[in-house]
């Protein structure tokens, strides 16, 4: 075979191997092939802290600007234009799907689960599309976009150490919804809507009231149907300690399969919220090395200043005291010695856990 030959037969089968890759991105970007879509929740900032060691939070964010926002889903259609809506659903079926209103081409969805699969339509007017899907990464924390909150997600979405995933959409947690020492809301009418479509049901306030930083609420903020408890727990200090008493109260709210799905908050959603979220993810099974990254993630907050490992460390060595084998066990363990019933710490792990 001369070299003309070689020469034509190379060009030929590079030919035949740049239409096979083009043929295959185009089948990807119109949705054919086997490989399912996955889409992101997170910013990018957001993703190089939860992808990198959490000991180098400090060069993703310090807690002086509001980061904890995750990015939308954006979804684009063809077959309808705008305004359209968009029908989304965890059903194949599409049943139970939640819809939202969209008047530009790329519709932009907020808080959504992670490692979910979602079916989703768009219709206009008698147009409507087929039923397409998409999933979203399976990287936690699943954080929230409440407008007028700052530091806000879900408590579920970790893993744990028996191989599942702390339930998502029952527990919640937050920076206030109301500014400290007033009844006047920060959360805004936007926020509310957020809420409501999370459905929750309780919010469970941990601002202190002698001194009036909740505002000496009577009822929540979020609405005359959402009950409002007040837990007030004290700041400074090791938390977990300071609040011993104030644990069994706490539980007591979360022990009743009423009151869920519901939020906690202190403040600024970190330090007393960050304890209480310790103690759930931790009797849970989620993994040390996470529950300093999640307790760490409220520097994404515009939380005023910045939170180092050293405060969560001290959650750690508090419960340690109580003896166990893994840190569930130490958890349960000081739970109990600090009055917490048994029957309350055995309703949080059946709702949150799948």
């Amino acid at each position: 075979m001369n070299t003309e030959s070689i020469k034509k037969k190379r060009n030929n089968a590079v030919k035949a191997l740049i239409a096979a890759a083009v043929a295959l991105l185009l089948c990807a970007c119109s949705g054919g092939g086997n490989k399912e879509t996955v889409k992101d929740i997170h910013t990018q900032t957001q993703l190089n802290y939860l992808n990198d060691a959490y000991t180098n939070f400090t060069k993703y964010a310090k807690g002086t600007e509001e980061l904890s926002i995750p990015q939308p889903v954006g979804l684009k259609f063809k077959g309808v234009s705008a305004p359209y809506t968009v029908y989304i659903s965890e059903n194949e079926d599409m049943s139970g799907a939640r819809e939202y209103a969209s008047d530009t081409e790329t519709a932009n969805i907020y808080n959504l689960k992670i490692d979910t699969k979602y079916y989703v339509r768009a219709a206009s007017g008698d147009k409507k599309t087929d039923v397409t899907s998409f999933s979203t990464a399976d990287t936690a924390p699943r954080n929230l976009y409440i407008d007028g909150v700052t530091n806000a997600r879900d408590v579920g979405g970790w893993k744990t150490a028996s191989g599942g995933r702390v339930k998502q959409g029952v527990m919640f947690r937050s920076g206030k919804f109301n500014a400290d020492e007033s009844t006047d809301k920060v959360i805004t009418d936007k926020g509310l809507d957020a809420v409501k479509e999370l459905g929750i049901k309780t919010e469970i306030d941990l601002r202190t009231t002698d001194d009036g930083e909740s505002g000496n609420l009577t009822e929540s903020p979020l609405g005359s149907d959402v009950r409002y408890v007040s837990v007030p727990l004290v700041s400074g200090g090791n938390i977990i300690l300071l609040n011993k008493d104030k644990l069994k109260d706490l539980f007591a709210v979360l022990g009743k399969e009423e009151n869920y799905p519901l939020v906690f908050h202190c403040s600024i959603g970190t330090d007393r919220t960050g304890m209480v979220a310790f103690l759930i993810n931790g009797l849970l099974g989620v993994s040390e090395e996470d529950l300093f990254r999640d307790f760490l993630f409220s520097n994404f907050g515009y939380i005023g200043s910045m939170r180092t490992q050293s405060i969560i460390q001290t959650y750690m060595d508090t419960v340690d005291l109580a003896g166990g084998a893994t840190l569930s066990e130490k958890i349960e363990n000081y739970l109990v010695s600090v009055g917490v019933a048994a029957e309350d710490i055995a309703v949080v792990r059946r709702m949150m856990t799948d």
